[in-house]
């Protein structure tokens, strides 16, 4: 009676210490510590009445092995996230790191061609006016009153629905661009970012934090190999 006793005691203990095991386990797991595998920047920030607004893989669109120079004019790309019930525009957009940030479109990608050298017009030759009084009577007519140019249209607002997202990359037709950088972005480099919204909801990167250089689409081109140099006196020694 004591043995079956003794053996059903050991059975719950050692029970209980593989329970306490797999709860350890899952608090310590290698995947608790484990990141997104997202090379851009990305924060959410709750709204002020409820839901939150979302920056997701921010960065600056690659520019080759030299990254960019300080003046350039350097694309971004990124997507934010309205989480919330109501319409949310993106009223604001800057950087600490550019003379301004502004909203572009796929035709800023493109070089502006020089401006060709213009040829002179020929000269108009006069006409001789006809001799002759003019012909009594005869009015002029008023010339015609020009109508006033209309005004340029403002620019669009970025509106994101509620539980809609908003889309700034250059294949997208609409992005933003940091223009006259203050300084060179290389790569492995970032850039600050602030973003503002109607609702009061601000992005902007964390101190220790950047907009990152986007990494190549493709893989870049090694260098090539080359052969350890020869010391003299040593090419052939036996050993």
């Amino acid at each position: 009676m004591t043995r079956s006793i003794t053996k059903l005691l050991a059975g719950g203990a050692a029970a209980a210490a593989l329970a306490l095991t797999g709860c350890s386990a899952g608090m310590n797991s290698q995947t608790a510590d484990q990141v997104a595998a997202v090379p851009g920047f990305s924060l959410t920030v709750p709204g002020p009445n409820g839901g939150s607004v979302a920056l997701r893989d921010a960065m600056i669109a690659y520019a080759g092995l030299t990254g960019y120079a300080q003046g350039a004019t350097a694309p971004l790309q990124l997507r934010i996230f309205n989480d919330t019930e109501q319409p949310i525009t993106l009223d604001k957009f800057e950087s600490n790191d550019a003379a301004a940030v502004k909203l572009a479109s796929a035709a800023d990608l493109k070089p502006s061609p020089s401006p060709a050298a213009e040829s002179p017009s020929p000269a108009a030759s006069k006409s001789p006016k006809a001799a002759g009084s003019p012909s009594p009577g005869a009015e002029t007519s008023p010339a015609p009153a020009t109508s006033p140019s209309p005004a340029a249209a403002p620019p669009a607002k970025l509106t994101i629905p509620p539980a809609g997202y908003l889309e700034l990359t250059p294949g997208s037709g609409q992005f933003l661009a940091l223009t006259g950088l203050k300084k060179p972005v290389a790569n492995g480099e970032g850039v600050h970012l602030k973003l503002t919204f109607s609702n009061g909801v601000v992005l902007e990167t964390l101190p220790g934090t950047v907009v990152p250089l986007a990494p190549p689409l493709s893989p870049q081109p090694r260098l090539p190999i080359t052969a350890p140099p020869t010391r003299p006196g040593t090419e052939g020694d036996g050993h």
